[in-house]
């Protein structure tokens, strides 16, 4: 009698690089819309018991969108799977979740969740690395 499979519930050795790069990719992604968005809009306005005050994010507009466009094309690096492609996705998906959560007051339903996904992303390459025994 045979035994049956498993469906493939859990990502296999060959696809967490396939995996992570589209994650990344997504998140690079929805980084770039965030600051296309950030820059086309006003100022934030902030209300305190002194009064209603304007906060200037366009500097962390221009940020986000450096480090989208970056941690995209790493994503787009890591499915590659080319010697080095996934330390320099780990290092871009970390920048971003930095750089995401210094944003957490300003966006916080789309930081928590781009941060989770890089995280997700960076697990997954942090695994792949560790499962083919190379650091690249």
């Amino acid at each position: 009698m045979r035994t049956p499979q498993a469906t493939g519930t859990a990502p296999n050795r060959a696809d967490r690089p396939l995996l992570a790069g589209g994650l990344l990719v997504g998140t690079g992604l929805a980084d770039v819309l965030a600051a296309y968005g950030m820059l086309r809009s006003g100022p934030f306005m902030v209300l305190s018991r002194g009064g209603l005050y304007p906060v200037d994010v366009t500097v962390w507009a221009w940020l986000h969108l450096a480090v989208g466009a970056a941690v995209g094309l790493a994503g787009l690096a890591a499915v590659t799977g080319r010697r080095g492609a996934a330390t320099v996705a780990i290092g871009c998906a970390a920048l971003a979740l930095a750089v995401d959560l210094l944003m957490l007051p300003y966006a916080p339903i789309r930081v928590v969740l781009v941060a989770a996904v890089d995280a997700a992303a960076i697990r997954l390459l942090l695994r792949h690395r560790r499962a083919t025994g190379r650091a690249g």
